[in-house]
C-alpha cells in the first residue's frame, strides 16, 4: 500500500490593507507583537508542514523496498520452479529415448519364427513363445510404456504453460510497480519543491514584510505611537407624510444626518460620539468614553442614552425601526431618546455555564428639571422636560435594567427603572418610570412588546401627580428563504399601541404647541401596518399606513407615510 498526502501551501497574507485591521481591537502598541505572533504561527505551520512530508517519504521508501524484495522472492521462487520442470522434462525425454533404442534393439534381435500350422497357438489366434506373437507382445507393452510417457509430458507442458502464464502476472505486476515507483520518484520531487516554495515564502516573509501603506506602517513602529483608528459611520432618513384629515400634496421633510464617530483608543478605552444635522439645527446625540474593566463589566462616562427598557436604546435609530415613526407610549409616557449625563457600569454574563445569558446595567445622573414655567402645561408635555445635561436643580436621578437572553431560542425579556429624586419639593418633581419588555427573534419572525408606566410627584406645582401608562405589540414577517429575491427582501409589519393619561386636562389643551399630533397627551389607541423593502441589510424603504383613534377628542390624523433611511 502507498501512502500519499499531498499538501497544499497555506495561504499567506503577503498582502494587507488598513481594512484588514479589526475595529474593534486595532491598538498600536501591540501591532508589532501580533506581526510576531503571525510568523512565528507560520514557522509552526511550516515545520508541521515538513515534518509531514518527511513521514509521508519515509513510509513511501519502505512500502516500495518491501514490495522490491517481495517481487525479488517471487522471481527467484519461478525460476527455480522452472529449472526444477526443465529437469524433469530433460528426464523424461532421454528416458523416452532410451525405450525407443531399446525397443528397436530388441526387435532387431529376435528370428522371425513362422507358427507351425495346426498348432494350438496358430489355432487360438495368439503366437507362440519365442515367435513373432511374443514380439508383438511386448511391442504393446512398450507402446504402452510410450503412451503413459507421452501423457506426463503432456502434463508437464501444462505446467510449464500455467507457469508461463503465471511468470506475465509477474511481469505485468513488476512493470506497474515499476510505474508507481516512478510516480512515487515524481511526487517526492514535487513534495519536495513544495516544501522549498514553503521555506522560501516563510524567509521572503521574515525579510520583506507585507507591503502596507506608509500611514499604516507607522503604527508598527518598534517605538509606538499615538495614532488611533477611527471609524465614522452615518445615518440619512427622509420622510413623506399625507394625512387623511388634511388637504393637499403632503408633506417632505428632511428627517436627519447623523454622523457617529467611534475612536479606539486603546484595548481598554473607546470614545464614541453622534451630531445630529436636521433643519431644526446641529445638536449632540451623545457622547462618552466606554472603559472595558474586564470580559463582563464596562464603564461609561459622559453623555449616554439611558438604559430605560429595550427600545431607547437598540430600536429607536430609524434605520433599525421597522416603521416610519415610533409607538404611541414612546411619545409622551416613556421620553424617546432620553441621555443623561453622568456615569453607568453596564455588561453581560452566562449564569453559571448555563445557555442564559443576564445583563445588567446602572446608572447615575443629574436629574430632571422643572419644565417651562412650571404651569400645568409645561408638566403635560413631558417632551419638554430639562435634559440632565447640567446639575439645575440639585437633584439626581438613578435607573438600571436587568435582563435575561436565551440566544438558542431567540427569546429576550427583562425589566428597568428610572427614578428622579430632586433635593426639595420646590426645586423638582420626584419622577419614576417602569418598563418591562419581552422580545422574541427566530427565522423569519420578529416580535416585540414593551410597557412604560411613569409617574410624576406633581402635587406641590399643579395640585395633582401624573400618572402616564401605554404598551406597544409589533410582528414583523420576512421570508428570507424565498427562491425570489425580491420577496426576500420584502417585510410585513403589523404593530398595536395605546398611551393613557391621568391628571392631566385633556379637552383643554392647546394643541398649537405640538408638532404631529400624536405627540400630545391625549388617550389613544394606534394601528399601523406597513410594508418595507430592503436594497440592503442596513437601507431599507417603508410603506406604512397609521389609524389613531383618540377615545375622547378625535382628530382624525390618520396618515399615509413613506420613509427611506440608511446606515453607512
Amino acid at each position: 500500500m502507498l501512502t500519499l498526502i499531498l499538501l497544499a501551501p497555506p495561504s499567506g497574507r503577503l498582502a494587507q490593507g488598513a481594512d484588514d485591521l479589526p475595529a474593534s481591537q486595532p491598538s498600536a502598541p501591540g501591532a508589532t507583537s501580533g506581526q510576531g505572533s503571525q510568523l512565528g504561527a507560520a514557522q509552526s505551520e511550516e515545520a508541521k508542514a515538513i515534518r509531514a512530508l518527511r513521514e509521508a517519504l519515509e513510509q513511501n521508501t519502505r512500502e516500495i523496498k518491501a514490495l522490491r524484495e517481495k517481487y525479488a522472492n517471487d522471481m527467484d521462487e519461478q525460476r527455480k520452479k522452472g529449472k526444477d520442470q526443465e529437469q524433469q522434462i530433460e528426464v523424461l525425454r532421454k528416458t523416452t529415448q532410451t525405450l525407443e533404442s531399446q525397443l528397436k534393439a530388441y526387435q532387431s534381435s529376435v528370428p522371425s519364427m513362422p507358427a507351425l500350422p495346426g498348432s494350438p497357438a496358430t489355432q487360438a489366434g495368439q503366437p507362440g513363445l519365442g515367435g513373432t506373437g511374443r514380439r508383438d507382445q511386448l511391442t504393446e507393452i512398450q507402446r504402452r510404456q510410450l503412451r503413459v510417457l507421452e501423457e506426463e509430458l503432456g502434463l508437464v507442458g501444462d505446467q510449464v504453460e500455467s507457469q508461463g502464464s503465471a511468470i506475465e502476472q509477474l511481469q505485468g505486476q513488476t512493470a506497474a510497480l515499476s510505474a508507481r515507483a516512478t510516480q512515487a520518484a515524481e511526487r517526492d520531487q514535487q513534495i519536495a519543491n513544495s516544501q522549498n516554495i514553503l521555506t522560501d515564502s516563510v524567509d521572503n516573509l521574515k525579510r520583506n514584510p507585507p507591503w502596507l501603506p506608509t500611514q499604516l506602517k507607522e503604527w508598527f513602529t518598534p517605538s509606538g505611537n499615538n495614532v488611533t483608528p477611527i471609524s465614522i459611520w452615518n445615518t440619512v432618513s427622509t420622510r413623506y407624510d399625507l394625512f387623511q384629515g388634511k388637504r393637499g400634496a403632503g408633506q417632505f421633510q428632511f428627517e436627519e444626518y447623523t454622523p457617529f464617530f467611534l475612536v479606539q483608543l486603546n484595548k481598554r478605552m473607546l470614545i464614541s460620539a453622534e451630531t445630529t444635522f436636521n433643519q431644526s439645527g446641529v445638536g449632540l446625540g451623545q457622547a462618552q468614553l466606554d472603559i472595558f474593566l474586564n470580559n463582563w463589566l464596562t464603564m461609561d462616562v459622559g453623555y449616554f442614552l439611558a438604559p430605560i427598557g429595550y427600545w431607547n436604546e437598540r430600536l429607536d435609530p430609524r434605520w433599525i425601526n421597522k416603521l416610519p415613526d415610533i409607538p404611541l407610549v414612546m411619545q409622551q409616557v416613556i421620553p424617546d431618546g432620553l441621555t443623561v449625563t453622568g456615569l453607568q457600569f453596564r455588561g453581560a454574563k452566562y449564569l453559571f455555564g448555563s445557555p442564559i445569558k443576564m445583563e445588567y446595567a446602572v446608572f447615575a445622573s443629574n436629574g430632571l428639571g422643572v419644565p417651562g414655567a412650571g404651569k400645568s402645561a409645561d408638566w403635560a408635555d413631558q417632551g419638554a422636560l430639562i435634559g440632565t445635561t447640567a446639575n439645575v436643580n440639585d437633584a439626581m436621578a438613578y435607573g438600571g435594567r436587568i435582563g435575561f437572553w436565551l440566544p438558542t431560542l431567540g427569546i429576550n425579556f427583562g425589566a428597568s427603572e428610572f427614578v428622579n429624586a430632586p433635593y426639595s419639593l420646590g426645586s423638582g418633581a420626584a419622577y419614576s418610570i417602569w418598563q418591562p419588555y419581552f422580545n422574541y427573534h427566530r427565522g423569519n419572525w420578529d416580535v416585540r412588546f414593551e410597557y412604560g408606566n411613569s409617574y410624576e410627584n406633581t402635587r406641590n406645582f399643579i395640585g395633582n401627580n401624573i400618572q402616564r401608562q401605554g404598551l406597544y405589540a409589533q410582528v414583523a414577517y420576512r421570508n428570507y428563504h424565498s427562491l425570489r429575491q425580491h420577496l426576500q427582501r420584502l417585510e410585513y409589519v403589523a404593530r398595536f399601541s395605546d398611551a393613557f393619561f391621568h391628571g392631566i386636562d385633556q379637552a383643554h389643551l392647546d394643541l398649537s404647541g405640538y408638532g404631529p399630533l400624536t405627540t400630545a397627551p391625549i388617550d389613544a389607541n394606534q394601528y399601523t401596518l406597513g410594508v418595507n423593502y430592503y436594497l440592503y441589510a442596513s437601507s431599507i424603504l417603508k410603506f406604512a399606513y397609521e389609524i389613531n383613534a383618540q377615545l375622547h377628542r378625535p382628530l382624525q390624523d390618520n396618515v399615509f407615510m413613506v420613509q427611506f433611511a440608511t446606515n453607512f
